[in-house]
Parts: structure tokens; C-alpha cells; sequence
């Protein structure tokens, strides 16, 4: 197969000049001249701390009530214009908990069974928080990612990579630790000089996870028992988000994108069944019926900030559609992953390949030669 197909010999970064300015700047590959110093193997996160959360929950304390502690706005409901509130911003802004007693909570439905692990991906080490409860789920997304407010959560989004939480019990540790050895009055100068710029200190990175069936597809639309499509859905989901903790700590880049999605998606269903299955993407995208797209599929998901046309729209789902294929062709001859090292060539060739490059017709052929490239250069950099 590889024979039939024409490698390119240089990569054309253009983007079509058919395309609207609002299409051309949504294919913007935001990868290119992006690439970070820094080994993305490296761990950021306060294993100690995150180390002791493990500890206590295996003797008996709840998920939740843990995270309430690190997350504060955990305690408060949703309602909008909650973060408004001098309550919310004395505990959640300020970290002002002492004598205050909360009139409310945060009600959910299945707190209980909230689950909790410390994971080990390519890119390092990442707490991560399973909701087994859907609607539960949407309520602490809207807490820890909307301020508390009843923002929608599609019904095809079932994880999420938050990048910068502020941990409040993190911070009040990092306050008694110093004031330990040091005097009150110089906490504000420290806080402000020395803990602030260092955002690792503070600040988490955190996947949650739902168990609702992947991009709410059902187990019957794929051939697959229930059973098998929860444990698929709950793998994939996972590898994704680990994919974009990747990207993220490679590029700097996790964005709301088609491409980005197109890249997380395909780790993920071959970490999870050992090979790229593009019925499954199509299906997942709402285009298993091409041309004809499935509204309320999970593709909508990554446009609605973007304000592209019907015309704008049609191109969009077709270029998807091709690089689909192309991802296909390519994973077939690459095979199973054979090594971390192997993945992160993959990754970083569907980065760096943009998604009017994957779309072409010698897209296919593209992956393959950058793939080629990237492993030589990997290769070199372990023999120097």
C-alpha cells in the first residue's frame, strides 16, 4: 500500500483561497513554531498532596467531600450569578473558611461513588476525578468550570482537561508552611512575589471523567454489548484527555478544535482496541451518513465560538471527512503502537500535519513521510 502512495516533498502549509476568512482561520494550525523545550514526560503535579487525597479516600473519606476542600465553589449550587456573591467570592476568591458555616451545598445525585486515581499517561502524572452519575457530571462541570452558573453541557461532552484550577487547600497549606517559619506580617510580600508567578504551586490540571456511553453513541449503533461499550467509552475517554495533557505540555496548545479532536479521538481508540476504527470516528463526529451531518453530534461541539457560514459548515464536514480516511490509511500501515516513543511520534505528527494538509488528497502520504521524519529525528537525538 505504501508504494501506491506519492510522498510529498514539501509540506504546503496553505489553507485554500476559496475558503471564507472565518474557515481559514479556524484551519489555522495552532502546533507550528509551537513546540516547547521541556520533556512532556515530566511531573508537574504535588504528588505529596495528591498522594495523601489517595490515602484518605482508601480509609474510608468520600471523593467529594475531599475535592470540596480543595475546590471550595464545590460547596456553593448552581445558580446564576452565584459568583457574584460575597460569600462565594470571600470563600472561593479569598479563601476566607474559617467560622463560616455554609447555609448550602452543591446537590448531587450519586456523590458517593465519585471515583479517584492518580494516572500515569505519556505526558506525566494526572489526577483524575469518574462521575458515574450523568447528570452529577454536568453539575460539577458547571461548578469547576462555569463559576456555579447553569451553562449547558452537551450531551456529547462526557470528559474534560481543566488547565489551571486554583486549589484552595493547596494554598492554605503553602500559608501555614511559611508562616511556620517566618512572620505573619511578610506572608503578603511572599504570597505576592514568590507564590503567585510559581502557578504550578496552586494551580491544577485535573481530567474529569463521565461513564456515559463515548460522544453519546450507544453500544447498539456500534454491535457492542453494553458492558464492553462502557469500558470502551470510559478507556477512550481517558486516553483522549491524556492526549490533550500532551499536546498541551508540548505545544502549549489544548484547544476547542476539530484537530485537536481528530488527534485525541485517534489515540484514544487505539489505546483502547489496538487500532483506528473510522466508522466509529465518522459515527462519533455525526457523519456516518455523509454528506449528511447528524445534528447534535459531537463535531458541533468544537464550532459554536466560531462564526461559520452554511457554506462554511458543508467544507468543514468534508475536509473532516477526507482526513478521517487519511488517518486511516495511515494508522493501517503504521500498525499497533509499538512504544511510548512510537505514540508520541504519532501525536506530534497529527499535530504538526495541519487539517487541510490531512484533508488532501496525498494526506495519507503526508502523515507517513512526517511520521518518518519525526522518528529519525527522535532516533538521532537518542544516539547523540
Amino acid at each position: 500500500m505504501l508504494d501506491k502512495l506519492p510522498l510529498l516533498k514539501k509540506a504546503d502549509h496553505s489553507i485554500s483561497p476559496d475558503f471564507s476568512e472565518e474557515l481559514k482561520t479556524y484551519l489555522l494550525n495552532k502546533f507550528w513554531s509551537k513546540e516547547q523545550s521541556f520533556s512532556p514526560l515530566v511531573d508537574e503535579i504535588d504528588l505529596e498532596y495528591w498522594g495523601g487525597i489517595s490515602k484518605r479516600i482508601t480509609e474510608g473519606k468520600t471523593v467529594f467531600n475531599e475535592l470540596k476542600k480543595s475546590y471550595p465553589q464545590l460547596n456553593f449550587p448552581i445558580e446564576i450569578g452565584i459568583e457574584k456573591t460575597e460569600i462565594y467570592k470571600d470563600i472561593v476568591l479569598r479563601g476566607k473558611t474559617e467560622n463560616i458555616n455554609l447555609p448550602f451545598s452543591l446537590k448531587l445525585n450519586d456523590s458517593k461513588n465519585i471515583a479517584f486515581k492518580v494516572h500515569k499517561s505519556i505526558a506525566g502524572k494526572i489526577p483524575i476525578v469518574t462521575i458515574p452519575n450523568k447528570e452529577d457530571f454536568t453539575t460539577i462541570i458547571q461548578s469547576l468550570l462555569y463559576k456555579n452558573n447553569p451553562k449547558d453541557v452537551p450531551q456529547s461532552m462526557g470528559a474534560v482537561l481543566i488547565n489551571g484550577i486554583n486549589n484552595r487547600e493547596r494554598l492554605t497549606i503553602l500559608k501555614n508552611d511559611w508562616l511556620a517559619a517566618n512572620t505573619s506580617e511578610n506572608w503578603v510580600e511572599e504570597f505576592s512575589c514568590n507564590v503567585l508567578p510559581n502557578k504550578s504551586s496552586y494551580k491544577d490540571k485535573l481530567i474529569i471523567l463521565s461513564t456515559k456511553p463515548y460522544s453519546n453513541v450507544t453500544a447498539k449503533q456500534l454491535g457492542l454489548t453494553e458492558n464492553l461499550w462502557l469500558s470502551y467509552s470510559i478507556s477512550i475517554r481517558e486516553e483522549h484527555e491524556c492526549t490533550h495533557l500532551y499536546t498541551l505540555k508540548k505545544y502549549g496548545v489544548a484547544s476547542n478544535n476539530l484537530h485537536d479532536e481528530l488527534i485525541a479521538d485517534y489515540i484514544g481508540i487505539i489505546k483502547t482496541i489496538g487500532r483506528y476504527n473510522k466508522s466509529w470516528m465518522l459515527l462519533f463526529m455525526g457523519l456516518e451518513n455523509y454528506p449528511k451531518y447528524r445534528k447534535g453530534a459531537r463535531l458541533e461541539n468544537y464550532i459554536s465560538d466560531n462564526k461559520l457560514s452554511q457554506v462554511d459548515f458543508k467544507q468543514l464536514i468534508k475536509l473532516i471527512k477526507i482526513a478521517i480516511e487519511n488517518i486511516s490509511i495511515f494508522d493501517k500501515i503504521q500498525g499497533k503502537l509499538r512504544s511510548n516513543i512510537d505514540q508520541m511520534c504519532r501525536i506530534d505528527t497529527l499535530c504538526e500535519t495541519s487539517l487541510q494538509e490531512l484533508s488532501s488528497t496525498n494526506g495519507a502520504s503526508l502523515l507517513l513521510d512526517n511520521y518518518n521524519k519525526r522518528l529519525e529525528k527522535v532516533v538521532a537525538t537518542i544516539k547523540i
